[in-house]
C-alpha cells in the first residue's frame, strides 16, 4: 500500500522548508489555521507541513513509499493514537482516522513509489 512518509528528500528549494521529523515515519494533514490558510508561506507553517505520526515533527517534503505491511487499518489505527496523544484527554470527537488515512491514500496512490511531496494548505503536488 502506498503511503506518505516523512523526508528530508528536496528540501531546500524554498526558504520555508523544514523538516524535524523522523525520516520515514508516516505522515498526516492538520488543518490549517485561518492566517495560514490565507498566508500558507507566513508565520504559521501548518498550511505547509505534513506531520509526523510519532514524533510531532512537522516537514515540508513527503515521500510516497509503497510498503507492503501497512493496510488501511494500520494507518487508521496510527492517526487515531496520534490524535488522541494531542487532544491528551480532550475532545476526539469529529475525528475520523479511517477517513483521514483513506484521504492519505488517495494522495499517494497514483504516485509511483520514491516520488516526493510538498503541500500548499488543501494541494498536494509533486515537489519539482
Amino acid at each position: 500500500m502506498k503511503v506518505l512518509v516523512a523526508t528530508g528528500r528536496k528540501q531546500g528549494a524554498r526558504p520555508s522548508d523544514i523538516m524535524d521529523g523522523i525520516e520515514g515515519e508516516l505522515v498526516y494533514l492538520v488543518d490549517p489555521c485561518p492566517t495560514s490558510r490565507r498566508f500558507p508561506y507566513g508565520p504559521c507553517d501548518c498550511g505547509i507541513t505534513f506531520r509526523g505520526c510519532f514524533s510531532e515533527g512537522v516537514t515540508t517534503t513527503a515521500m510516497v513509499r509503497d510498503i507492503d505491511d501497512v493496510t488501511l487499518a494500520d494507518y487508521a489505527a496510527a492517526l487515531d493514537t496520534t490524535h488522541n496523544a494531542r487532544v491528551n484527554g480532550g475532545c476526539t470527537c469529529g475525528f475520523d482516522a479511517r477517513a483521514h488515512a483513506r484521504r492519505l491514500l488517495a494522495i499517494a496512490a497514483p504516485l509511483r513509489d520514491g516520488i516526493v511531496v510538498e503541500r500548499c494548505v488543501d494541494r498536494v503536488r509533486v515537489r519539482r
